[in-house]
């Protein structure tokens, strides 16, 4: 789970379109997708710029979202948490902003009680 590919996977496209989209090395695109390297933050915020003008995502990523999903992330690697569709769909809403960040964790948590896990 990382911003790149939940920015990617909102257009439908492959690494290789994506890459092609946005006029990149696609290699760049697996390595950060694969959590070999991590993109600046003004990559990031100028791929979500580029996209939001384009009409693949309703508001542009800010420094603060792009910073939670990175803490995000590391909190459920420490964790050794998984998740599952319903929680990729969650952060996949929570970065086009139809949702808050306390919603998409108050949606984590009832999850998690639901399937048994304390």
């Amino acid at each position: 789970m990382n911003t790149i590919k939940e920015l990617r996977k909102t257009t439908g496209m492959s690494q290789s379109k994506f890459a092609l989209y946005l006029g990149i090395p696609v290699a760049n695109i697996q390595h950060w997708e694969q959590g070999k390297t991590t993109p600046p933050d003004y990559v990031t915020s100028l791929i979500s710029r580029v996209m939001k003008s384009d009409g693949y995502i309703e508001e542009e990523l800010t420094t603060a979202q792009i910073d939670m999903l990175r803490q995000t992330q590391a909190t459920l690697a420490l964790e050794n948490l998984s998740v599952g569709n319903m929680a990729m769909n969650a952060m996949g809403k929570m970065i086009k902003g139809k949702i808050s960040r306390e919603e998409y964790q108050r949606m984590l948590k009832e999850n998690y009680k639901a399937n048994g896990k304390h």
